[in-house]
């Protein structure tokens, strides 16, 4: 598929070792769980190390539990795996993974769904947490995350986030309205100093139902917002539109403003593509990239809003890219993505469950773009001969980048990362 890049800058890659993954020489992954692993998630505990969170599937009982490993920036290689056990049977969908945060008091809190089972809707589900203050060593019951606990209706696509206050805050996409309302309910939650979620508020109703959500905490503690929007512009008489909009708060979630589109793609569709947006600071300036099929311009798109003005004008970053991630990392943006290079392979797609349709893994590279204004290629992080998917980044350092993806092969699914040094122009 052909990229057409307006916005990109090359990285040199870091060699390091690997073992049983077919590499060539623009690919350096290292497999870190290969027990029908999926869903690879990045973020930072309270001393500033890189956490992967993943779902793997075990013996004897053969059920998905959240597992993480902290990185040692030293060593450059992962630390002894944590098992959440109180998240056995949780869903695995890599569009909505399970992941962990960390309160500044040290307290770990593990997120995960898990499906009802309910003849009406199969959709119903519900987003639990557990917490543990000893390192993961051990974790109270799991607990809902929403105050509506009927089994009637699906909840998930929740994203989580440390705030400057040291507690954590959680959105997610609820379906507690039902048929009384198009798609699903944006709903806040956040932690209190030394216990776990209170209160829950609806933020936003009429949103995709089965599309990422995005929540990011600023340097300065204002909260950033970016979801799938269920719209009916009246400039196009009323007809049903799936866009990406945004909200902010800059009370640490008292309060937040009213919606307002990224971008008016007019994406005429009644059903949800599965990829959601995300988003990264760099200063006063907010990134966001996402993924249309609006009007024949398929792809991924590039927008920015400085210190609180309108979003630019959108930008093609590629024609075949989907579930993109952003980071910031010492005032440079990167961007991964996953590319089709092929038709439907033989392979399990992990990425899809019950109630959802099934679609076959394809063959698929994924790509790695530095955003800055140059019209360079991307560099491939993979080889793309096997299916390659739902890549997440973060920073281990100023000058290094972390990589995370699922790869599917041969009737497995592996979790592989790669460390990328982050090099000037």
């Amino acid at each position: 598929m052909k990229i057409y890049i307006t916005l990109l800058w090359a990285l040199t890659l870091l060699a390091s070792g690997c073992s049983t993954v077919k590499q060539d020489e623009s690919e350096a992954a290292v497999i870190i769980s290969n027990d029908n692993a999926t869903g690879p998630y990045l973020t930072h505990n309270r001393k500033g190390e890189v956490v992967l969170c993943w779902m793997a599937k075990e013996s004897p009982d053969s059920v998905y539990r959240i597992k993480y490993a902290v990185f040692d920036s030293v060593s450059n290689q992962f630390g002894k795996t944590v098992t959440v056990n109180t998240s056995a049977g949780a869903s695995y969908s890599a569009e909505s993974m399970a992941k962990v945060a960390f309160k500044n008091d040290g307290t770990a809190i593990a997120f995960f769904s898990k499906k009802f089972e309910n003849e009406r809707n199969p959709y119903a589900g519900g987003i639990f947490y557990s917490m543990s203050a000893d390192e993961g060593k051990s974790w109270t019951n799991a607990q809902f995350l929403h105050s509506d606990t009927s089994h009637e209706y699906g909840r998930n696509f929740f994203d989580v986030a440390a705030l400057k206050d040291g507690e954590i805050a959680a959105i997610w996409l609820d379906g507690r309205f039902g048929k009384a309302q198009k798609g699903s309910a944006l709903f806040f939650a956040k932690t209190e100093r030394g216990k776990g979620f209170g209160a829950d508020s609806c933020l936003s109703k009429g949103t995709c139902e089965c599309c990422r959500t995005d929540l990011l905490s600023d340097d300065t503690g204002n909260l950033h917002i970016a979801y799938r929007s269920i719209q009916f512009p009246s400039a196009l008489m009323g007809a049903q539109v799936r866009d990406m909009v945004y909200i902010t708060s800059q009370n640490n979630g008292k309060s937040f403003s009213g919606e307002k589109t990224i971008s008016a793609d007019n994406w005429k569709i009644d059903g949800c593509p599965h990829s959601g947006p995300s988003l990264a600071m760099q200063g006063q300036t907010l990134n966001s990239v996402w993924f249309t099929a609006a009007a024949g311009n398929t792809g991924l798109y590039f927008a920015q809003q400085r210190a609180g003005s309108e979003f630019s004008k959108r930008n093609l970053i590629s024609t075949g890219g989907r579930h993109p991630q952003l980071a910031s990392i010492n005032g440079k943006l990167l961007l991964v993505f996953e590319e089709a290079v092929s038709s439907p392979t033989e392979h399990h797609n992990h990425s899809m469950q019950k109630g959802h349709q099934h679609q076959p893994a394809m063959a698929a590279s994924i790509k790695l773009v530095k955003i800055n204004g140059k019209e360079l290629s991307p560099i491939a992080v993979t080889d793309g001969s096997a299916a390659n998917h739902h890549a997440v980044i973060t920073n281990i350092n100023n000058k290094q980048a972390l990589i995370a993806w699922i790869r599917e092969e041969n009737n497995q699914s592996f979790i592989c990362y790669s460390i990328k040094n982050v090099t000037d122009d």
